[in-house]
């Protein structure tokens, strides 16, 4: 397992060595959910006197085509506070929990929404994740139990031993340690957030340190968790400075990077069970009668970005002494980033809306009707392949995102259901766990169906169901068997 899990890291590395500084910050303002973005252009707008934010008052629209245009007529989303780790900026935030504190008054109910019974919890957004990987049943069942397994900040504490015994005496299902050790490091330690699923504080830090950032500081970082974590945990940084042969600038760099990871990556999916949250949508969606859908990417309060007017004419003043010319190389540093940081500001916006308009295009029925069970199977390379775009690219775009659309507010994670095939053809399993539940409510109560019956009845519909999967429905369904349901 070892050697697997080195390969793992390894692929890793070799991949996110290939980005550029600038695709690098595409990559994290696109992970960002509006209000997330919010706090970071207003820290950059604080730590670069060249980059300047005009106030805006519009949201850009886009119909589900090619052709955008931008509108001025929807109100702002009210802002919204958010406690968690500053993963981008230049200083160190005193909370690193990620746990949303208490949002100020909003009465837009338009722009924000309390997730209620009906909201996607920690566990549902866990399980829509695993339609990205290629499971059997058995492993879909095990893997279900791992999340389950979880503690509410997003950790592993329960020893896989434990869990193999449990799914065997309660679940009835066969595993072993060395599965589940499979398991753990290919599928559930690959989610979203990173660091869900390690077993330890270290390696919930490291995982998140081999995914966030790569090159040296990557190395740094996985190399101080690895092998000097007393030192870490103890406070011990100039034993640490000494060895990883730091300067100054370069450990206070190292200790800034740490304050950007999360101790617990749970508490941003609701892990700590608080009853209330209010959510901002990222992306609105509208219906008329004519089945016309318009696409509205809500930018909220967000600034337009320039660059300071006085920036240009100082770039070209002549640098004659060496302080002039340290100076000026600052100032071409600050400008440079500065544009760095529009442009990927713009890009993030052209990933959204193309990555939404696919939804859109491949959901269609959905967003017309408002039925689930008209969503069709989606993966995320479906998106991708729509679009031309990374499958990495369209995950960050659609994790932590929500859509607001005339049939109510949903994670975008959502639409990427599970399929089953059928007759050759692929149905979400959302329609088939919609058929089952219709059949159990119309049928009659003095002889309810039996799960024999029910697989007879939804191979008459084309759904060829085996008596196990209905079962397992069912129980999803909170559907009891036929003898506790008679009356």
């Amino acid at each position: 397992m070892a050697n697997t899990q080195g390969q793992g890291a390894y692929q890793v590395q070799t991949q996110t060595q290939t980005l550029t500084p600038q695709q690098v910050l595409t990559v994290r303002l696109t992970e960002l959910p509006l209000n997330d973005l919010r706090e970071r252009i207003e820290k950059e707008l604080e730590d670069n006197p060249w980059l300047q934010g005009e106030s805006t008052e519009h949201t850009e629209k886009a119909e589900n085509t090619e052709e955008r245009e931008y509108s001025e007529d929807r109100e702002d989303a009210e802002d919204m506070d958010y406690a968690v780790p500053n993963e981008y900026g230049d200083s160190f935030d005193d909370v690193d929990d990620g746990i949303p504190r208490e949002p100020r008054d909003n009465n837009d109910e338009r722009h924000s929404h309390e997730l209620s019974d009906t909201s996607e919890s920690f566990f549902d957004y866990l399980v829509s994740q695993l339609g990205e990987y290629n499971l059997t049943d058995h492993e879909r069942e095990v893997m279900k139990y791992l999340i389950g397994s979880l503690a509410d900040d997003g950790l592993l504490r329960t020893p896989l031993y434990q869990i193999a015994d449990e799914l065997d005496i309660y679940q009835n299902v066969q595993t072993n340690v060395e599965e589940l050790e499979r398991l753990l490091t290919t599928v559930l330690q690959q989610m979203e957030p990173a660091g869900i699923g390690g077993r330890s504080l270290q390696e919930c830090l490291t995982l998140q340190a081999r995914r966030n950032y790569s090159g040296q500081a990557r190395d740094q970082l996985v190399t101080l968790f690895q092998r000097y974590w007393d030192d870490f945990v103890h406070l011990r940084w100039q034993r640490i400075q000494h060895v990883l042969k730091l300067d100054d600038l370069e450990l206070e760099r190292l200790r800034k990077r740490i304050q950007r990871l999360n101790p617990r990556p749970g508490g941003s999916l609701g892990g700590d069970h608080s009853d209330n949250h209010v959510i901002t949508p990222d992306f609105y969606v509208e219906t008329d009668e004519a089945g016309h859908i318009m696409l509205s990417l809500n930018e909220g309060e967000l600034p337009r970005l320039t660059i300071s007017p006085d920036a240009e004419q100082e770039l070209q003043m002549p640098a004659v002494s060496r302080s002039e010319r340290e100076a000026m190389n600052y100032l071409r540093q600050q400008v440079g980033y500065a544009r760095m940081f529009i442009e990927a500001i713009a890009q993030r916006r052209e990933s959204m809306i193309r990555t939404m308009q696919a939804i859109i295009r491949l959901q269609r029925p959905f967003f017309l009707e408002g039925d689930e069970t008209l969503l069709r199977p989606m993966k995320l390379e479906d998106v991708a392949n729509e679009t031309g775009q990374d499958i990495s690219t369209v995950s960050r775009v659609s994790n932590s995102k929500y859509v607001q659309t005339d049939h109510g507010i949903y994670p975008l994670r959502w639409f990427f259901t599970s399929a089953a095939t059928q007759n050759g053809d692929e149905v979400t399993v959302r329609k088939i766990l919609a058929t089952l539940k219709d059949l159990v409510d119309h049928e009659d109560k003095s002889h309810p169906l039996s799960d024999e019956r029910l697989v007879k009845m939804l191979q008459e519909r084309g759904y060829a169901v085996a008596r196990r999967t209905v079962a397992k429905y069912r129980t999803q369904l909170g559907i009891a068997d036929s003898r506790m349901r008679k009356q």
